[in-house]
């Protein structure tokens, strides 16, 4: 286990998915320790909140009385950090390797055209061969990376999945709440130039498509299943080729 600087808050979103925090979690900090955690469950629920308490008793945790949106919970979150750095993350991710945050750091201070570092393992997004063939690889301050912002017009100018960022990008937004998806946050961001820095090693996958908390997801569950078990192929095939 690494123990990283204490320039870096992990912020985590966390609720009603408190197997899911216990996996992530346990996953998560087996690799690294974080002197500063500030978790927000903007779902309030006392199962969650107990599976933080356990695992960061040194952690920060924010239950509200009323729910923010996931936006306005962020922007409160990141609100109490006093660090100028946050490890952002969600309670739906596993993380199965170390991280090198001490030379994210020095990417993101020497590279300000980068909005963030991002974690998550390329593999998991299952890109089809084209646009596989549109990733850029590169190499900055001893680091292996991808960009992945020349396969679409909107995305990858800022994303929440585990992601390393100066806490000034937030501010320099203007909070995120103002957005109302992700992908405008992206699209502001690319506007100012900005784009983010995928590690081409990462270090985690996505684990909580099938227990979303969003109405509209739980509403489309059986296609995000559908849709969950297209990508399982895909990784399969991949792998047996590979």
């Amino acid at each position: 286990m690494i123990n990283q600087t204490s320039d870096i808050t992990l912020c985590l979103t966390i609720g009603l998915r408190p197997d899911l925090l216990r996996s992530s979690l346990a996953s998560l900090l087996a690799h690294v320790h974080f002197e500063k955690v500030i978790a927000i469950n903007d779902f309030r629920d006392e199962a969650t909140n107990s599976v933080f308490r356990e695992l960061c008793p040194q952690g920060q945790l924010v239950s509200l009385d009323r729910q923010l949106g996931h936006h306005a919970a962020v922007d409160h979150a990141y609100s109490l950090i006093e660090t100028p750095y946050v490890f952002h993350s969600e309670d739906d991710w596993h993380f199965d390797s170390s991280i090198d945050l001490i030379s994210a750091m020095d990417l993101l201070r020497e590279n300000p055209e980068l909005s963030q570092v991002c974690f998550r393992k390329i593999e998991d997004f299952a890109f089809s061969t084209e646009e596989t063939a549109r990733i850029v690889h590169f190499q900055r301050s001893g680091l292996n990376c991808v960009r992945l912002d020349g396969l679409h017009d909107q995305w990858h100018g800022y994303t929440f999945n585990p992601h390393l960022a100066a806490i000034e990008t937030w501010r320099s937004v203007g909070g995120f709440s103002k957005f109302k998806k992700e992908r405008h946050i992206s699209r502001s961001l690319r506007r100012d130039g900005k784009y983010s820095a995928y590690m081409e090693n990462g270090v985690c996958h996505h684990i909580g498509a099938l227990l979303s908390v969003s109405g509209n997801d739980i509403k489309d569950q059986k296609l995000r299943q559908w849709k969950e078990s297209i990508k399982e192929l895909f990784r399969s095939i991949k792998k047996s080729n590979s």
